[in-house]
């Protein structure tokens, strides 16, 4: 038997970081064009903080609420949509989600157009800690000296 749910950060009202919530929430499935990643990072973005606050501002609408936050997040690709590259699956990947939020839970769902794959050099500890922004995925280890390293779109 599969679980049906998973763990979210959700939030229900704008305002100060205390309206976040540690939930339980449906599992979501991927689309045509789109992947299920379960997350090993996310990204904690300024914007999020505006939005969660309320704060509307270019180029991000305000969501629709209850949300899922979180628009950047790395981790594996465990489920496809109909018609996505099987390639993809089983891969580790960083994404900017887009205007779609989600990325503060065990599972995203993401189009498989703004996939990013991890090299596998990097290792396991620079694909807990990656995040995508404006299409350039900068990549960082946790490691003592706190390196990020920033590389073009194309080279991932």
């Amino acid at each position: 038997m599969t679980a049906s749910t998973m763990n979210a950060i959700r939030l229900h009202a704008f305002g100060p970081a205390e309206n976040l919530s540690y939930e339980r929430t449906a599992i979501p499935a991927p689309a045509a064009g789109q992947v299920r990643i379960a997350v090993a990072a996310a990204g904690v973005h300024l914007l999020d903080t505006s939005l969660r606050q309320g704060v509307q501002g270019p180029p991000a609408p305000l969501p629709d609420l209850p949300t899922i936050p979180g628009r950047e997040v790395a981790g594996t690709v465990d489920a496809l949509g109909p018609g996505t590259d099987p390639t993809w699956l089983g891969r580790a990947v960083v994404v900017h989600l887009g205007f779609a939020p989600g990325g503060y839970a065990e599972y995203a769902i993401a189009d498989a157009e703004r996939l990013h794959p991890i090299p596998p050099g990097l290792g396991s500890a620079a694909g807990r800690t990656a995040a995508a922004s404006a299409n350039r995925p900068a990549i960082g280890a946790q490691n003592p000296a706190h390196r990020t390293w920033t590389a073009p779109r194309n080279a991932l």
